[in-house]
């Protein structure tokens, strides 16, 4: 696996010796949205305009993939951890889950994230893909392991799969509150002080879980890039209700078989 950039609007996370697949985590620049949605908002339940969301997840699908009859399915996320597969017959966009997984070539599947950990996932060994939203709900309530055990389901093996976790709110920005934290059982080592106050390691909790699902610690990768402290290039929803109107885009991460 490796870790770089494309571009200021997209990193790159997933590598395995010389098979590649089409994927990207995308930041909030070189789109078509406006005002606090600047540029590349790529969800319409935010309030933005159809014309530009629908013009911004094709800038998306155009870099994961230049086949014509190529789709890009997003979900309607409500924070649970609920995985659906994705064929040729249901591969359309709003079906109500936070993962979804895919052996289709040409059909990108992506998660709509602002702070929240975005996970991407390849089997190079089947050919099949995953992507799952996990917040800090998700992620407790097992929204990455849902991915992995309907990856299983589709034939992988979870020592063969290469996850990445993206672009999100880090600890250094993540502070919480003792309410928060009994949320959370046997996962201390996920909290940290900083300036005295308690924060919460998102991308480690993710790569805990990753763990327990069975993916190999060598095939998890993690961007380092907090959302909140880079806020011109990444949405961030607590920057925007701390210190603007509280509006905020959505970033997309997705992954195509091609």
């Amino acid at each position: 696996m490796d870790n770089s950039n494309n571009n200021s609007s997209i990193s790159i996370a997933i590598k395995s010796e010389n098979i590649t697949v089409p994927h990207g985590f995308f930041g909030r620049k070189e789109g078509k949205s406006n005002g606090l949605y600047a540029s590349l908002n790529c969800s319409d339940y935010v309030g933005d305009s159809e014309e530009a969301v629908k013009a911004n997840l094709e800038i998306a699908k155009d870099f994961l993939t230049s086949e014509s009859t190529a789709k890009l399915v997003t979900l309607k996320q409500v924070h649970s951890n609920i995985c659906v597969e994705i064929t040729k017959d249901n591969a359309i966009s709003g079906i109500e889950a936070d993962a979804m997984v895919t052996k289709e070539k040409n059909i990108a599947i992506g998660i709509l994230t602002a702070d929240c950990a975005p996970v991407l996932f390849f089997d190079p060994q089947k050919s099949i893909v995953g992507a799952a939203h996990a917040g800090w709900r998700g992620a407790v309530g097992g929204v990455i392991e849902s991915t992995v055990k309907k990856m299983r389901e589709c034939g992988s093996n979870p020592g063969d799969i290469l996850a990445a976790v993206g672009p999100c709110i880090d600890r250094n920005s993540y502070e919480i509150d003792d309410d928060f934290k009994r949320n959370f059982s046997g996962s201390g080592e996920c909290f940290c002080l900083v300036n005295h106050r308690i924060h919460f390691d998102l991308p480690k909790f993710c790569r805990k879980r990753l763990l327990e699902a069975g993916v190999r610690e060598a095939n998890i990768e993690t961007i380092d890039v907090d959302t909140y402290a880079n806020c011109n290039d990444y949405f961030s929803y607590r920057y925007a209700q701390q210190n603007s109107s509280g509006i905020c885009g959505r970033q997309l991460s997705a992954i195509c078989l091609h």
